[in-house]
């Protein structure tokens, strides 16, 4: 079932699109579809200010047989994490922090870091840093802090921490606090758990619980109704099921969800996942970044902050496990594109985005005046290669 809100050719084609090409891309989308590769996937293009295109197909919930649309409510994942780091900017612009201050004058449990550099997990060999933490690392993942997954001593003593037995935002990260580093922090990007140190940051200086201040000084003001770490009991009909192929290779839905107390609630917020939205709901945010901070007579960010969120921070420092191409570096919150060359899609230097584990992409174009996103709920992360292909088809389709 395919369910497109139409606008006219000459509607489209005054936003700068061919309706023509556009189709490719509506086909495509189709084709993941009806090829069994994805159960349903959103789509939203936002050109000069305005919707330029909503495209949805397939189902969300395949068993019940309710089709994707545009207010279906989706697991963004690390969508969360923009959201974050923009939380934080506004509090730098208050005056709550410098970039270059040591996390652990905010957080003291963070004074004190060691560095893991052999032995087991039961019996480690550490070292003390040599540097401390600062707030810049945190926006930059920089820190020493990444994702367990490679089966080495360090990702065990991870693994068996106990973060997803945590009741609070504050729990989380001081067990954070607790474990070793991986590496000297400022050294290395490598992408991991610093945003949700970041966010713990936000109530410290705020007194606020996260979800609160998102609500108040980004969700409420963007109009993002549908957004937040719980979905309401009366919306819970439009939340996606994630899904996965089984052993036989078919789509089932994923039955389980760390930090999900039940379907669409989450135990706490945390600052590098957890946000529920819907594709309209998030481009709104997307269009605000856009429009370098303002939405609709409402401003979140200044001039300068944007530019500085979408500088290049990494400047040439080395990247581990990437999971973007060497033609883009990492700005205050995202992927920030430096080089056409090696990007490897179509695209603009000067974009930014990011995406979600569970395959949502939202990237922004502000040189196309251009904000592009694309939903599926699917594990594991864009399995199927749909990223490269929507960018790609999305660009060819500009005129």
């Amino acid at each position: 079932m395919t369910t497109t809100p139409k606008l006219s050719d000459a509607a489209i084609a005054a936003l700068g699109f061919s309706p023509q090409r556009l189709q490719r891309l509506h086909r495509h989308l189709e084709w993941y579809v009806t090829e069994g590769k994805h159960a349903g996937i959103t789509s939203l293009l936002f050109r000069k200010g305005q919707v330029a295109d909503v495209f949805a197909v397939g189902f969300q919930d395949r068993l019940l047989g309710r089709p994707m649309q545009p207010d279906t409510i989706v697991r963004t994942y690390s969508l969360t994490k923009i959201v974050t780091s923009v939380a934080a900017l506004i509090l730098l612009e208050e005056g709550k922090f410098g970039l270059l201050h040591p996390v652990e004058e905010y957080l003291p449990e963070f004074r004190d870091m060691q560095i893991f550099v052999g032995g087991t997990a039961r019996n480690p060999a550490l070292t003390p840093a040599k540097n401390a933490v600062t707030i810049h690392q945190l926006f930059t993942h920089c820190t020493g802090f990444f994702y367990e997954g490679a089966a080495e001593p360090l990702d065990e003593i991870y693994a068996r921490a106990g973060l997803e037995e945590a009741e609070s935002l504050a729990e989380y990260v001081k067990i954070l606090a607790s474990l070793p580093l991986k590496r000297e922090p400022g050294t290395m990007f490598e992408y991991g758990y610093s945003t949700d140190i970041l966010a713990r940051l936000i109530e410290v200086v705020t007194g606020q619980r996260l979800d609160v201040f998102f609500k108040e000084q980004l969700l409420d003001p963007l109009g993002m109704a549908d957004t937040g770490f719980a979905v309401e009991e009366r919306n819970r009909h439009r939340l996606a099921k994630v899904y996965e192929h089984g052993n036989n290779g078919e789509l089932q839905p994923v039955g389980r969800f760390d930090f999900e107390v039940s379907d669409g609630v989450r135990k706490c917020p945390i600052g590098s996942a957890g946000l529920f939205s819907t594709i309209m709901d998030y481009g709104r945010f997307g269009q605000m970044l856009c429009n370098r901070g303002e939405l609709d007579g409402v401003r979140i960010l200044g001039r300068k902050t944007f530019e500085l969120m979408t500088a290049d921070h990494l400047c040439g420092l080395p990247v581990a496990n990437r999971t973007f191409t060497e033609g883009y570096s990492f700005g205050l919150a995202s992927a920030v594109r430096i080089n056409n060359g090696l990007a490897g899609t179509l695209g603009t230097l000067g974009s930014f985005g990011w995406s979600g584990k569970a395959t949502t992409l939202c990237t922004i174009d502000p040189a196309e005046e251009l904000v592009m996103l694309v939903f599926a709920q699917h594990l594991p992360y864009n399995e199927h290669g749909l990223f490269e292909r929507y960018t790609n088809l999305v660009y060819q389709a500009l005129l």
